[in-house]
């Protein structure tokens, strides 16, 4: 563990943003208070779910469950983050789709006006709400301290993240929301209003699984998995990744509504 990461990037001035907290969700699975959440079925769902797939030695989780897990996990430094990945795969989606020069300068900077005002909702939801969502890894060690009677604790257990083989990673700020989800489906809101749709098939790496391509036939579909598979690095609880898409999708539709317009 280290110290916690970027923890003032709430009053980061945003891009687009009228402030902060402007697409903060109400809280985990809709309870505003921490005490509520951890006593509730919808968080024993999202620990059991993720106590079973992301468990480093997970015997629940499928070879195409793991390979998305590693896909999409940006986490270490010498990876090319979020952001980077998600400028990448435009950069293919822009050439297939076969933009002009103003048109490639419209879209990036729309995306990245996006991407950075992403970081600032949800690290708004990690460190100005009194939400602080703790990670899998502590949650689960600990589960026997919230009273919740369909959580079970293991103090060994370790998430597919903290695998020694490829660098073990847990991020160090709280869960609520998910950076992954929020930016994932800020990326795929602002395509997807670029292009007035959302049926785009498009091949793609990632520096995480080199040598490995993935083929998708929508935008909405990696936003989705971008998420989940924070599930199966066993980093994220449901509720994290779900509340980051909405946040991030209206995110995205607010940009592209509001900034850098077409000239009729």
């Amino acid at each position: 563990f280290t110290n916690p990461l970027n923890p003032d990037w709430p009053d980061v001035s945003p891009w687009t943003l009228l402030n902060a907290g402007q697409f903060r969700p109400d809280g985990p699975a809709g309870y505003p208070k921490l005490s509520n959440l951890l006593r509730s079925d919808e968080y024993a769902a999202a620990f059991n779910e993720v106590k079973s797939l992301g468990d480093l030695h997970s015997t629940t989780r499928t070879d195409e469950q793991t390979l998305i897990a590693r896909f999409w996990a940006n986490d270490r430094n010498g990876t090319y983050k979020p952001p980077g990945h998600l400028n990448a795969i435009t950069q293919t989606i822009a050439a297939n789709q076969g933009n002009t020069f103003s048109e490639n300068a419209r879209l990036f900077a729309l995306l990245n006006m996006a991407l950075a005002d992403a970081g600032v909702v949800a690290w708004d939801c990690k460190y100005a709400t009194k939400l602080d969502l703790w990670r899998p890894i502590t949650g689960i060690r600990n589960a026997d301290d919230h009273h919740n009677r369909q959580t079970g604790a293991d103090p060994n257990w370790e998430p597919l993240s903290n695998d020694p083989a490829v660098n073990g990673f847990t991020p160090p700020f709280p869960a609520w929301i998910s950076g992954h989800a929020t930016f994932g489906a800020a990326h795929a809101a602002v395509l997807r209003e670029f292009y007035g749709a959302d049926d785009l098939t498009f091949t793609i790496t990632s520096d995480d699984t080199p040598g490995i391509e993935r083929t998708y036939n929508s935008l909405d579909a990696i936003a989705h998995e971008n998420g989940v598979s924070r599930v199966y690095l066993g980093v994220h609880w449901r509720m994290d990744i779900e509340d980051g898409y909405t946040a991030g999708t209206q995110l995205g539709v607010w940009v592209v509504a509001n900034y850098l317009r077409p000239v009729n």
